[in-house]
């Protein structure tokens, strides 16, 4: 069995974060695919960050919804990984499918439409231009972004994220019609992976860090491994085939 590997936020343990660098460097260690988080901007542009905020990762304060993308693209979010990333830029989702291309994306719904009006269009839209729908799948821990993804596209592959059993979450899932349950994998043990299957549901993890947690997820016969260390995935799948 092969195990997907996602790079968490590009190759985040090596380069800044949800950046063009950290990606590209994902893609050039041979991953199947990268995780990015989507938040909008004032202006309404599709900003690919983890947090609401700005503070953690750049030189800049306060909700990215208030300011807007040039605002945005005078802040570095690369200098607190190091001098070697100074200048790095905070990117669009659209520059990211510029860079990257044909790979695979999880893309992450931080907040549905209830917080940034029209999230979920506006990214399917961007799909759908680089048509990227047979790349691409959503996932969000907002039941709302699911429900109105589903709504807008019936075939477009969707997780649900969630922290717990996954017993508690598979209700939910039937009826956001997801394909994959993406848990928590320090919460994941061999019942979690029974109910998903029986239900012919796929189930795909994060994040997994450690050699340990990578064996153990072999043995679970987990779909994907998400990680901010995808070299030393890579590595220890290739070495744990043999």
């Amino acid at each position: 069995m092969s195990i997907f590997v996602y790079g968490h936020r590009g190759a985040a343990y090596e380069a800044p974060e949800n950046t063009i660098p950290s990606f590209k460097l994902a893609k050039k260690l041979g991953v199947y695919g990268v995780e990015m988080d989507l938040h909008t901007s004032k202006d309404n542009e599709l900003i690919v960050m983890h947090d609401e905020t700005l503070d953690r990762t750049t030189n800049g304060k306060g909700l990215i919804h208030l300011h807007t993308l040039e605002e945005i693209k005078k802040l570095d979010a690369g200098f607190k990984k190091g001098t070697k990333w100074k200048g790095t830029r905070v990117p669009t989702l659209r520059e990211v499918f510029e860079n990257l291309g044909k790979i695979h994306y999880y893309l992450e719904i931080k907040q549905s439409s209830r917080v940034y009006p029209g999230i979920e269009s506006k990214i399917m839209d961007l799909v759908n231009e680089f048509k990227l729908e047979n790349n691409v799948q959503i996932i969000s821990f907002d039941f709302d972004s699911l429900k109105n993804i589903r709504d807008i596209d019936s075939k477009i592959k969707t997780g649900l994220l969630y922290t717990g059993k996954t017993a508690w979450f598979l209700d939910i899932a039937k009826e956001l019609k997801v394909n994959f349950m993406q848990p928590s994998f320090n919460l994941t043990y061999e019942d979690d992976i029974k109910i998903a299957k029986k239900n012919k549901l796929g189930v795909e993890a994060w994040t997994i860090d450690t050699i340990e947690d990578v064996k153990r997820a072999i043995k679970l016969h987990i779909d994907s491994i998400t990680s901010n260390n995808p070299r030393m995935v890579l590595h220890t799948l290739k070495k744990n085939a043999k």
